[in-house]
């Protein structure tokens, strides 16, 4: 059973996605296997582009009904919102999975059993590596399965977010998808790639926030707070983040022996002034790590780039081991 289908472009709101249309928009028969926030940001967009053929499926939504937050939710975005798994099947030749990460693997067992195999199904769930690997094995001949990771804010960015895609049909996903104005980039061949590629991003991202967290709460316990961040700021702004990244790894491995020495002074004066310093130790035993490796002896000199060092890092732990 469908609800009453409802394309309502002039009520469409937030992100104005500003992409090319795409004469192939009218034959995509897409579906969001899950229909969120950020489902409904892309569903608004696709239906800018010209997709007139949108269903969506969630539990709230299977039984929403005029006035409901999720009705009101498909009915701006123009998608028609299904009250069953396998309509939603039906009524697709690409789902979209934007499940919550904890639920994506019992969501994809209800549906499986309704997949095509001319079907393409892209998990973009927020989900480990081995989970989608076992999603793919789930799927198996069912499907074409597609392991996707969304790497930016999808309200601030809509459509135009960026998604990373792995897996034997993650190519198809992209050209499929790419005349619609999604911006897919395919990172690897087996499922769980795109999602180990966000999970390690986040190792960056989320651990440098709680690198300058660590350090503004010294600056501010310093009276330095601007002056820090703004010295911070205007290294990172003057040098492209490659070149950082270069610097940094390479350096590090040349002179782990004196930045050793210096974070521990720095450990010091955290400890004299009450401060957080769970990041600072774990840098020293980074440098004390390099140091057992012997990475100056291997590097007396900067290296062009870091895969060298990468390498030799990864090679003493395996010895190790």
């Amino acid at each position: 059973m469908i609800l009453q289908p409802v394309l309502a472009r002039d009520a469409l709101r937030g992100h104005q996605f500003s992409g090319k249309y795409s004469m192939n928009s009218v034959s995509l028969r897409l579906g969001f296997l899950g229909f969120g926030e950020a489902a409904a940001h892309f569903a608004r967009d696709f239906s800018r582009a010209g997709v007139t053929s949108i269903a969506g499926y969630s539990r709230s939504g299977a039984k929403a009904e005029p006035g409901d937050p999720a009705y009101d939710r498909a009915q701006a975005a123009g998608v028609t919102l299904v009250r069953t798994v396998g309509a939603l099947a039906e009524r697709s030749d690409v789902i979209l999975a934007l499940t919550p990460g904890k639920a994506a693997l019992p969501a994809l067992k209800k549906i499986c059993k309704y997949l095509r195999p001319d079907q393409l199904y892209v998990d973009a769930s927020s989900n480990s590596a081995k989970a989608m690997e076992q999603a793919a094995a789930i799927v198996g001949s069912a499907a074409k399965f597609v392991d996707a990771a969304i790497m930016a804010p999808v309200d601030l960015m809509g459509l135009k977010s960026p998604f990373v895609a792995s897996g034997p049909h993650a190519a198809e996903f992209r050209d499929r998808m790419t005349p619609h104005g999604m911006v897919i980039r395919v990172v690897g061949s087996a499922p769980g790639d795109a999602s180990a590629m966000k999970l390690i991003r986040s190792v960056l991202t989320k651990g440098l926030a709680a690198i300058l967290i660590e350090s503004m709460e010294a600056a501010r316990r310093r009276n330095v707070l601007d002056e820090v961040a703004g010295d911070v700021s205007a290294t990172f702004n003057e040098i492209p983040f490659e070149k950082i990244i270069r610097r940094y790894i390479s350096g590090t491995a040349v002179h782990c022996e004196r930045r050793l020495h210096e974070m521990k002074e720095c450990l010091e004066l955290l400890h004299e002034m009450g401060s957080a310093d769970r990041s600072t130790r774990a840098t020293i035993a980074t440098l004390r790590d390099l140091i057992r490796m012997e990475m100056p002896a291997k590097f007396p000199k900067e290296p062009a780039d870091i895969h060298p060092v990468i390498d030799a890092i990864i090679a003493a732990r395996d010895k190790a081991a």
